[in-house]
């Protein structure tokens, strides 16, 4: 018994270093896909002891002579398929050495291929320019999903993966994270770039890649993201595939080759100049016909004037006069005798 005193947390780390992070993927059941180029491959389920295996055209008729067999030689758990050996070749092989003849794999050719896709408007756009605020994301086209898979690979683990994608900056510098707005706003989540997809159907989808905010501005008010042409790639490694083909045959197999899409600055438009009314827009020249239009009449009213009118007073009657006369004379007399 292992002595209580031992932390838990030790006893989980030493399971975590002891357990593989991985599992293989090199181990197909039979009547798997495989595909061409893999090393290393355990067909023994397939094979179940028999050791040529032959194929066969498509609706070609099986109690034929095969068109093409092969000897295991031993190496059933560590068989490679050779390009030189199975190209053209694709579709199934059996087992041909007693009958029975029963299915040993499928042969595929791998294919894979990214392009750079508009969310917006659901179009392919690689090779294209588009604007900075455009909603775009990565998409991968492959038949290779078929190896994830726990029917086909019974040692799939879902952390298994075998596809890189890249991208990088007009400058050359690779992003490794994307902003979903500026730098310092706290609602602006920085994500991951997707750089290791896990991709168990085709097409596959660059989940996050239309959050990404390439108009996003760093704390001193600089672009995070210069415009100009990103490039995208993705390859594939699958049992070490990508040693199996070169050049030009890397092309749409191990790789898709560099896939470019050019960011150019959104376009600002300036709202519409509103002209006061009955006004004419500046740098417009009145045409011949509104020159000689004539201007409307317009009937003035005759404004009313008032003129002040004199004041003027009649001369008091003579008999008033003297009745006025006489009292001022008697007013005058009282005051003297006083």
């Amino acid at each position: 018994m292992l002595p209580s005193r031992i932390p838990l947390v030790f006893l989980l780390l030493m399971i975590l270093i002891l357990v593989p992070a991985h599992a293989s993927l090199a181990k197909i059941a039979a009547g798997a896909p495989a595909f061409i180029g893999e090393q290393n491959l355990d067909i023994s389920s397939g094979l179940n002891g028999h050791s040529v295996i032959a194929w066969w055209p498509a609706g070609a008729d099986l109690s034929s002579d095969p068109a093409k067999t092969v000897a295991i030689a031993g190496n059933a758990t560590s068989f490679y398929l050779d390009p030189a050996v199975f190209t053209g070749s694709t579709g199934t092989w059996y087992t041909h050495d007693t009958q029975p003849d029963i299915p040993v794999f499928v042969v595929y050719q791998p294919q894979i291929n990214l392009s750079i896709w508009d969310v917006d408007t659901n179009t392919d756009i690689t090779g294209q320019s588009v604007p900075m605020s455009a909603n775009i994301t990565y998409r991968i086209d492959t038949n290779l999903d078929m190896a994830l898979n726990y029917t086909q690979r019974p040692n799939y683990n879902p952390s298994d993966g075998f596809f890189t994608v890249t991208l990088t900056s007009p400058t050359g510098m690779d992003v490794h994270q994307i902003f979903t707005g500026n730098v310092g706003n706290p609602t602006t989540q920085i994500i991951p770039f997707d750089s290791a997809p896990i991709i168990r159907s085709s097409p596959y989808i660059w989940e996050n890649g239309p959050a990404w905010d390439r108009n996003a501005k760093s704390t001193d008010g600089s672009s995070v993201y210069p415009t100009g042409t990103y490039t995208f790639g993705v390859t594939q490694n699958l049992n070490g595939m990508s040693s199996s083909y070169n050049g030009t045959t890397a092309i749409g197999t191990v790789t898709s080759g560099n896939k470019t899409v050019t960011f150019i600055a959104d376009t600002v438009t300036s709202p519409p100049t509103v002209q006061p009314s009955g006004t004419t827009p500046v740098g417009t020249v009145p045409t011949t016909a509104e020159t000689k239009s004539p201007s409307p009449l317009v009937t003035v009213q005759p404004t009313a004037t008032v003129i002040q009118k004199k004041t003027t007073f009649s001369p008091l009657p003579a008999s008033i006069a003297l009745i006025g006369f006489g009292i001022a004379a008697l007013v005058i007399a009282k005051r003297r005798k006083y």
